[in-house]
């Protein structure tokens, strides 16, 4: 196979976040024998120009670009990603007649949508390292590719997805991680991330990760998960992110990973973060999590009213919560709670009674996302579809599928984020998801202040640094 695959990595927001998903695809292609050539717009000034010369060395035999996230999921900005990734797909295909492929978790959620606002050749959704590996060679082959698993693609004018193959991911090659330049994404101020499992069993009604990543958990050998993090060390990188749904879901598999990093000798070498239910976590592994290098974990909490987390399709509860924060005390883990106000169900008095139970237990640094970003096929979109959940969408007008879409219970009324202003009045632990130039806000993406930071030295998650910057 002469012809090289090019990747483009074309998350371009600041601070910036390590393609780790590409970074794997990446791999996988170059284990399979095929030439791989990547092109990181993140430290490109003029991506234009960048993309010209990524494809001056000869024609690829395909483009793959990287879909993270369609939009910022905030109720406020509502800012979409898909604009940006159809100027890409269109320069691309000015410069090269080679099929334009688009992946990645954003696209896995909704694939049809997100071919239809960018008009890309097609899409890998769900897993990437075999799919796109027998998509490369199906093509270097001048064979058709519509019958292989995970691929979308166009038929006349409709969108066709083929059946879905999750992969095994014991039995993937332990990543090399040299594909990227993580040391530079670490001197930037991000973290590097590394995943422990994929997929997702939970049944939260809003959640788009079973949809990007399968409802069915599979887990990575610990050791292989220790070997990919030396060979991070190896090129100077010691902020990781443990990027799964849950780290603690299974736990056992969470404390397995844990014990094979301390074993393994890398413990006092790194600083990592997670995201972790609430449930089940107990002293155990919190002992571990602590001794193995965490340095703090963000918890999705949602609620603290029982008969909200009910209606969200949580399994927690708000007495889990407290015992929880006591656990997490008593081990000296550093936390973040995020919560969602505005589910079904939602009203004024079930936020109130959250935001005075979060109070109560004085955590350190919390999140609010006022009204619920709605995914197709979730099962709040099956409901709002069915009629079970009525009125509440934002935009209430019919919109374009891509175009970020949201529930606000309409039992909260018409000034639902006036609302959550006046119940965390004064208290600056309490941050909104908001545009990211506003005061308060913990919405990442192009958070001038956030990167201010940064470029003063502070490293760690970016929640993190902002809970550090409140401190003084």
């Amino acid at each position: 196979m002469t012809q090289a695959v090019l990747l483009i990595n074309t998350n371009i927001a600041r601070p910036p976040v390590s393609p780790v998903g590409l970074e794997y695809v990446g791999e996988a292609l170059i284990e399979g024998g095929v030439a791989v050539h990547v092109l990181d717009l993140s430290f490109e000034t003029n991506w234009k120009a960048a993309v010209q010369r990524a494809l001056e060395d000869g024609e690829p035999l395909l483009v793959g670009l990287s879909v993270r996230n369609t939009d910022d999921c905030s109720f406020a900005s509502r800012k979409s990603f898909l604009p940006w990734i159809s100027d890409v797909v269109t320069e691309v295909r000015r410069l090269t007649e080679a099929p334009v492929f688009l992946g990645g978790g954003g696209f896995s959620t909704m694939p049809e949508a997100v071919l239809q606002a960018t008009q890309a050749d097609g899409g890998v959704e769900g897993d990437g390292e075999a799919a796109l590996l027998a998509l490369a060679k199906c093509l270097a082959k001048g064979e058709d590719f519509v019958r292989l698993p995970n691929m979308v693609y166009w038929r006349n004018a409709d969108v066709m997805r083929n059946p879905r193959v999750d992969v095994d991911l014991r039995n993937l090659p332990t990543p090399h991680r040299r594909t990227f330049d993580n040391k530079r994404y670490e001197e930037f101020g991000a973290m590097v991330g590394i995943e422990t499992k994929r997929g997702c069993s939970q049944k939260c009604i809003f959640c788009a990760d079973p949809l990007a990543k399968g409802n069915k958990v599979r887990l990575r050998p610990p050791q292989t998960i220790v070997q990919e993090a030396q060979g991070l060390i190896d090129q100077g990188v010691s902020w990781l992110h443990l990027c799964d749904s849950e780290f603690n879901l299974p736990v056992e598999h969470a404390k397995d990973v844990c014990r094979a990093i301390i074993q393994g000798g890398i413990g006092k070498k790194i600083s990592w973060y997670c995201y972790c239910s609430p449930i089940p976590f107990d002293q155990e592994l919190a002992s571990l999590m602590k001794v193995a290098g965490c340095a703090g974990i963000n918890f999705g909490v949602d609620s603290l009213c029982d008969e909200q987390l009910d209606r969200l399709g949580r399994v927690h509860s708000s007495s889990d919560v407290h015992h929880l924060v006591s656990l997490l005390r008593s081990q000296g883990l550093n936390y973040m709670f995020d919560l969602m106000i505005g589910g079904p169900g939602e009203t004024a008095e079930t936020a109130r009674l959250t935001i005075n139970r979060v109070k109560q237990l004085d955590v350190p640094l919390v999140g609010i996302a006022t009204g619920v970003r709605v995914y197709a096929h979730t099962p709040l979109a099956k409901a709002i579809a069915d009629g079970s959940i009525k009125g509440g969408l934002h935009p209430d007008k019919r919109q374009a599928a891509h175009e970020p879409l949201f529930y606000l219970s309409p039992q909260l009324g018409s000034h639902a984020p006036a609302l959550i202003d006046e119940l965390t009045a004064g208290d600056s632990r309490f941050l909104a998801l908001a545009a990211p130039a506003e005061k308060g806000s913990y919405n990442y993406a192009d958070d001038d202040v956030l990167c201010q930071l940064i470029e003063r030295g502070a490293r760690g998650a970016y929640w993190d640094i902002i809970r550090r910057n409140l401190g003084g």
